[in-house]
């Protein structure tokens, strides 16, 4: 039985959680946020709510596969039969895919609560800024000048951008560097009636918008009409710096433009940005594993930039202890 710290409770943090606490070690789980989940977000203003990250979850791989049925059977998950469209040049017409798409129940941040569960103990609101090895032991030090541990072993599960001053000099650090994330502006809308279209949800072309989804036509979510709208990542990459009130209201003109919809009063709304969302060039390694200083980095950005891949990179992290 090993102490094992994870900072970083996103999805790939939570896999490494449930694996190692299935093989009877003992785990500490912090992240900077409120909550677990990272971007299994959901936000909720006034009495409109919306998932705020990841959308859905899909998988290719079949032992992801099997997880997302047994999450299913336990109630966790459940399919969001809503058939996507492609918005072109072309005009608006129904994608050709058949994937299952799965989301949590009865938000997205509900699966990570769940998954959450296994932990010993999970510290919030706590933002990791040093991580000393001893001879044989990890100490955790955050921005208030708070220690933790010891600690076996460590898992690192955050964006490399945020990882690389954890590494304490380890030689992952080299393998990460050159890794770039791409941000995403989300803007969240609500209103009072239905917006007149069949589009549940549609992938968008030749657009500042890259996504938009009615949030309420997935299962037991709040029945007020509500949209995520998600830009693409090379705009928001133009777009990162640019001011607030800018970047909500090209994505509300492109939005009502992509569905070809009249405007709208929305009657709640919140803007996000995303600054490290996903990776433009994912490592495919799986995770990453310093075997002599008892130190993993796991993440979507070590294998690919979804759910699963954070899950696998995850499980991957897991096996080194």
């Amino acid at each position: 039985m090993k102490r094992i710290a994870i900072v970083g409770a996103g999805m790939a943090g939570l896999s490494a959680l449930g694996a190692l606490t299935k093989q009877g070690h003992v785990v500490t789980l912090f992240d900077k946020s409120r909550g677990s989940g990272g971007r299994m977000a959901s936000k909720k203003v006034g009495n409109a709510s919306w998932d705020m990250g990841a959308q859905f979850i899909r998988a290719h791989d079949a032992d992801f596969m099997n997880t997302l049925h047994q999450w299913q059977r336990l109630g966790w998950i459940g399919e969001w039969a809503a058939s996507p469209h492609v918005i072109n040049a072309n005009g608006i017409h129904l994608s050709d895919d058949n994937i299952t798409r799965y989301v949590g129940l009865s938000r997205m941040t509900a699966l990570s609560r769940q998954l959450l569960a296994p932990a010993n103990e999970f510290i919030p609101s706590t933002r990791i800024v040093s991580c000393q090895r001893t001879d044989s032991e990890w100490l955790l030090t955050d921005e208030n000048d708070q220690h933790y541990g010891p600690f076996d072993s460590l898992i690192i599960n955050t964006p490399p951008q945020q990882a690389l001053p954890l590494l304490e000099n380890s030689h992952l650090a080299a393998a990460i560097n050159d890794v770039e994330m791409l941000p995403c502006w989300t803007l969240l809308l609500a209103f009072h009636e239905r917006i007149d279209t069949p589009v549940d949800a549609a992938f968008v072309h030749d657009s500042a918008i890259a996504w938009l989804a009615r949030n309420n036509s997935k299962p037991q979510r709040d029945a007020g009409e509500t949209w995520v709208i998600q830009a693409s990542h090379a705009w928001s990459k133009e777009q990162v710096n640019a001011p607030r009130e800018d970047v909500l209201q090209t994505l509300e003109q492109a939005f009502y433009s992509a569905l070809g919809v009249q405007a709208n009063v929305a009657v709640e709304h919140w803007l996000h940005r995303w600054l490290y969302a996903v990776p433009a060039n994912p490592l495919g390694d799986g995770a990453l594993f310093d075997a002599d200083r008892e130190l993993a980095v796991c993440g979507d950005w070590c294998q690919h930039g979804t759910l699963e891949g954070a899950w696998l990179s995850g499980q991957q992290a897991a096996s080194y202890f």
